[in-house]
């Protein structure tokens, strides 16, 4: 009987360790909410605050508001990426024993402008509407400016403009790929609510011309085209 009792207390002591182990774990859950921050970029993120009045006032729906309701406005760039946006490409093979010039007259105009989304509706107008004294892309140019590029609101390549010349040695072919450096920038956007705290973020982004440029690939042989130097 002693025997008996021992065992089924052995017995039930697995049981309670199978069941145990059998059990789910109680997750806890965790939500991280912070910037997309690049660590190798010091210069974001970029927070741009405009104030109408030149201090914080208290109103009637709180007396230590962090912002002035309908005045205040605030941009957050967080992301920045500098593209090159190719809008044609002329070429040359040199089949003489001397350097010949890669050079060609444009034929027709290719333009690029400012453009900026994901603002806030009409109603709350976060920086402006759009125009370039101080509005939307007002905004959008400085903050290029910001991060490294003399910002402009409209570039072009005109027709008749020359591109070139670019000399091409002997037996290489050259190519010349002209276009637009830009900076295209994601952030938030929020304006500043009746109690006088912040609104929720919402989504902005801006895409800004820095100027023109022309890339140009020199290589002797097809299978390097892809692998040739850029100048």
């Amino acid at each position: 009987m002693k025997w008996n009792t021992k065992a089924a207390a052995a017995l039930g002591g697995a049981a309670l360790l199978i069941s145990a182990a059998g059990a789910p774990a109680q997750a806890i859950t965790q939500n991280d909410t912070y910037p997309e921050t690049p660590s190798n970029t010091p210069k974001l993120p970029i927070v741009n605050t405009t104030h109408g009045s030149d201090h914080i006032k208290p109103n009637v729906l709180n007396p230590h508001p962090v912002c002035n309701s309908l005045e205040d406005r605030r941009t957050t760039v967080y992301k920045v990426t500098d593209n090159f946006s190719p809008v044609g490409t002329i070429s040359a093979t040199n089949t003489t024993k001397g350097t010949i010039p890669l050079t060609q007259k444009l034929s027709k105009t290719q333009s690029i402008s400012i453009k900026v989304n994901g603002s806030q509706t009409e109603t709350t107008s976060i920086n402006g509407s759009g125009s370039k004294d101080g509005g939307q892309a007002g905004i959008a140019w400085s903050l290029a400016k910001m991060v490294g590029g003399e910002a402009s609101y409209e570039l072009s390549w005109e027709v008749g403009q020359d591109i070139g010349p670019y000399d091409v040695p002997a037996g290489y072919t050259g190519e010349a790929t002209y276009g637009f450096r830009t900076i295209s920038m994601q952030g938030t956007q929020q304006f500043c609510k009746a109690n006088g705290t912040w609104s929720t973020p919402t989504a902005w982004t801006a895409f800004v011309p820095v100027k023109n440029e022309v890339r140009v690939k020199l290589y002797d042989k097809p299978s390097d085209s892809a692998d040739a130097a850029t100048k």
